[in-house]
C-alpha cells in the first residue's frame, strides 16, 4: 500500500504553469532551512561552512531558474499547440526551425496571426534571461576568460533578474520577479478579445 508521501499527483500539461508556484514555495522553504544554519563567522570552520551553505543555497536557486524556465517553454508550446488545433492548421510549431520560447513566439506571430511585440521590455529581458539560462545549462555559473564570456557577463550585469559574484547568482527575490516576467510574457499569449476565451 503506498503512504500519502510515496503518491506524486500531475497536472495536465495545459496546466503546468502552476508548477511554477509550486516550485517557487519549496525553493522558498528550502532557501529559509538552509539560511537558518548559516553559524556565526567566528572561526575559520565556521567560514567555511557559510561557504558551503551558501554555495548549496545558490545551486538551489539556479536548478530553481532552469527548471522554471523549461516550465515557461512548456507552456508556451502548450498554448501554441491549443489555438492551432483551434483553428484547424496542420502546420506544427515543431516543424519550425526555431526552437524553445523563440519558435513558440515565431509561430504565434506568422502562422496564428498573434501581433507579439518582442521589442517591449519585457520579452527582452526574456531573451537575456534565455542566454543566461543556456549559459547556466552549457557552462555553468562561472564566466572563462573569454571574449564572448566577457561580452556575457557585461550583457548579464545589466540585468535585475540576475546577480554576478562574479558567478551567476540568484536571489529569492529575483526568482519571484523572473516568475512574474514570465506572467507578462504568457499574457501576450493569451486571447485578447473575449469571445475567443469561450
Amino acid at each position: 500500500m503506498l503512504k500519502p508521501e510515496d503518491v506524486t499527483y500531475s497536472v495536465p500539461r495545459f496546466l503546468s504553469f502552476i508548477d511554477l508556484a509550486y516550485l517557487l514555495d519549496a525553493t522558498k522553504v528550502a532557501d529559509e532551512h538552509l539560511a537558518s544554519k548559516l553559524p556565526e563567522p567566528s572561526t575559520d570552520e565556521d567560514r567555511n561552512k557559510i561557504g558551503n551553505i551558501n554555495a548549496t543555497r545558490q545551486s538551489l536557486l539556479r536548478a530553481a531558474f532552469i527548471a522554471s524556465y523549461a516550465i515557461l517553454e512548456q507552456n508556451l508550446d502548450e498554448l501554441v499547440e491549443m489555438e492551432r488545433k483551434k483553428k484547424n492548421i496542420l502546420l506544427l510549431a515543431s516543424e519550425l526551425k526555431d526552437r524553445g520560447i523563440v519558435r513558440s513566439l515565431t509561430y504565434a506571430n506568422k502562422v496564428l496571426g498573434y501581433e507579439i511585440d518582442i521589442n517591449l521590455n519585457h520579452w527582452k529581458e526574456l531573451l537575456l534571461l534565455q542566454e543566461v539560462r543556456n549559459h547556466l545549462v552549457h557552462y555553468g555559473p562561472d564566466f572563462s576568460a573569454t571574449k564572448d564570456h566577457n561580452n556575457r557577463f557585461d550583457r548579464f550585469a545589466t540585468s535585475p533578474y540576475v546577480t554576478l559574484r562574479p558567478v551567476i547568482c540568484f536571489t529569492i527575490g529575483q526568482i519571484e520577479k523572473i516568475f512574474e516576467l514570465y506572467m507578462a510574457c504568457v499574457h501576450d499569449f493569451l486571447p485578447s478579445d473575449p469571445e475567443e476565451q469561450d
